[in-house]
């Protein structure tokens, strides 16, 4: 067992690495399948009309980046050992990585934009149900 851990690795040479299960290609590949294809779906919907052109831009560019991730995802889950190709796995994982950050900070961006909608329809509905001028009414009761 030894020797072949020194084949694929020198640097494992004398550890104890025990076993190492990866996940099946007949389950990661019809799942990423099915997540690409809702996101494919998403992403044809956000075409509407009725989708602001900005929010738009972000979800469509979170989607893409979050499509751009299945493939690594699925290469660092099922095709990639660790004991055999540590670089290849880390580079996947890396991948996986980057593109989820990217992912999270497009959805923090799209929250600061949400809210700041909210806020801004919340102060115009405000302003048509009071009539906008709530202090000069107090003053001249």
């Amino acid at each position: 067992m030894i020797g072949l851990l020194a084949a694929i690795d020198p640097a494992l040479e004398g550890r104890a690495l025990g076993p190492w299960t990866m996940i099946s290609a007949w389950i990661t590949l019809p799942v990423a399948i099915a997540v690409a294809g809702v996101l494919v779906w998403y992403f044809a919907r956000l075409g509407r009309a009725d989708v602001p052109r900005g929010r738009r831009w972000l979800r469509r560019s979170s989607i893409v980046c979050a499509l751009a991730a299945l493939g690594p995802l699925v290469r660092a889950l099922t095709f990639v050992h660790p004991h055999e190709d540590r670089v290849g796995f880390a580079v996947a994982w890396s991948m996986v990585l980057l593109a989820l950050v990217a992912c999270l900070v497009l959805a923090v961006i799209d929250v600061i934009l949400v809210t700041r909608s909210g806020v801004r329809d919340y102060r115009e509905l405000r302003r048509e149900t009071m009539g906008g001028k709530r202090k000069d009414a107090a003053h001249g009761a």
